[in-house]
């Protein structure tokens, strides 16, 4: 299948934003990194907002996706929803924020409800993809692996700001880089699963012999092969995948020992997660073919 950059984009940015937002709920909740508070909250509705008008690019009549908006089985609907709950959420965020006298105080009940926000929209946005059509894809290993991208990048984006904001603040400083860490071994474990279910999702077609497609009488048969993010094309993004995870991890774990500044660790790693995250999602897609003459 051929690369859909629009929702590769709106898929990592969503993962980021939320998982951004739910590391600075869980932290707010916590009484920690004051500072950071209202950075965090900016910079993750920057991330949804810039994930919002890359999927409008998928779309070559944006203007007809209200028509589908009726129908609350449609997964984008059920995304808009989820995305809109978040948006109140962030709404009220800081509302909070520039009412407490520090300015980084929200209660600890909104501080949950804002991580329960984040991951739902992700398990959401992932969960548009189980198609029973598309063997590669229809797994929950696919929903966690977007988890594990929102639980590597938010921590190590709030670790980041947190290093700028809220340097004096020790306690915020060692809370995050425990979150960037356990979140960045999370996401190695999340993206091996989900690419071994991948590499053998060909195993569970039927052979039915010959055949041609009516559509495409001179069109040769779908190899089922291909299904796999070790074969072909794919297999250069699904090692990007696995190298990007596993530096994002290592530089977690420095940061974490306090061996270098963490600023910089926060950076590298966020970086390196960000292409381990666009990475799997561009096997994601080379192994997406549709098998329905298969399955």
């Amino acid at each position: 299948m051929e690369m859909q950059w629009p929702l590769i984009l709106f898929t990592a940015f969503v993962a980021w934003s939320a998982g951004l937002f739910g590391t600075g709920s869980v932290l707010a909740a916590m009484g920690k990194a004051k500072k950071a508070q209202m950075p965090m909250l900016i910079t993750s509705v920057v991330l949804l907002t810039i994930g919002g008008i890359a999927v409008f690019f998928h779309l070559e009549h944006w203007e007809r996706i209200f028509n589908g908006f009726g129908h609350l089985s449609s997964g984008i609907t059920q995304e808009l929803i989820a995305i809109v709950v978040l948006a109140i959420v962030m709404v009220a965020f800081f509302v909070m924020l520039r009412k407490s006298e520090d300015g980084g105080t929200v209660p600890a009940v909104l501080g949950i409800i804002g991580a329960i926000a984040a991951v739902a929209l992700v398990c959401v946005a992932g969960a548009s993809y189980l198609m029973p059509a598309r063997p590669a894809w229809d797994s929950v290993t696919q929903i966690f692996s977007l988890l594990g991208n929102t639980l590597v990048l938010g921590p190590l984006t709030a670790a980041f700001i947190v290093s700028l904001k809220d340097a004096d603040d020790e306690a915020a400083r060692a809370t995050v880089a425990k979150f960037a860490t356990v979140g960045a071994a999370v996401n190695v474990l999340t993206c091996a699963i989900f690419l071994a279910v991948m590499a053998g999702a060909g195993d569970t077609l039927t052979d039915v012999g010959y055949y041609f497609d009516p559509t495409h009488p001179t069109y040769g048969m779908q190899d089922a092969a291909v299904a796999s993010p070790f074969v072909g094309e794919s297999v250069a993004s699904a090692v990007v995948a696995i190298i990007g995870s596993v530096a994002a991890l290592a530089l977690a774990g420095l940061g974490l020992r306090g061996g270098a500044p963490l600023k910089a660790l926060a950076g590298g790693g966020v970086v390196c997660a960000v292409v381990g995250a666009i990475a799997l999602r561009m096997a994601f897609y080379a192994s997406g073919l549709s098998m329905f003459m298969f399955y």
